[in-house]
């Protein structure tokens, strides 16, 4: 059963086109995903911190009470304000996988779970 050469140069056009879209869609996740910048304070205010697109700590900032603070609270603040901005960063990364990776299944589940497998246990879960 030989196939109509037509027929075969189709399908690897088709194949070649939604290779060129999943690469489109990578370098604008990539592009997206690398600006992600995210800032969170604690609920009294007393500390501010940033997140880069690592998801990693950029930058922390204390308000002018932050002294009068306890260091188990200044602490507790602290780690309510990162938490706060891990769940903002996870919900960016989410977002922009949703919107890139909609029509391919396999690549947005292997991203999101790319994306949550680098955070803290405590907050590693993907919402439902």
């Amino acid at each position: 059963m030989t196939q109509d050469p037509a027929a075969i140069l189709a399908q690897l056009d088709q194949i070649r086109a939604g290779a060129e879209q999943r690469g489109r869609a990578a370098q604008r996740a990539t592009q997206r995903m690398q600006a992600i910048r995210v800032e969170a304070y604690s609920p009294r205010r007393e500390v501010r911190v940033v997140l880069g697109a690592s998801g990693l700590v950029e930058d922390v900032e204390y308000s002018h009470a932050a002294p009068t603070s306890s260091p188990l609270a200044l602490a507790r603040a602290f780690q309510r304000a990162h938490d706060d901005a891990i769940e903002k960063w996870s919900e960016a990364m989410d977002a922009i996988n949703d919107e890139e990776f909609a029509g391919d299944p396999v690549l947005h589940s292997a991203m999101r779970t790319a994306a949550h497998e680098s955070l803290p246990p405590r907050l590693s879960e993907p919402p439902e």
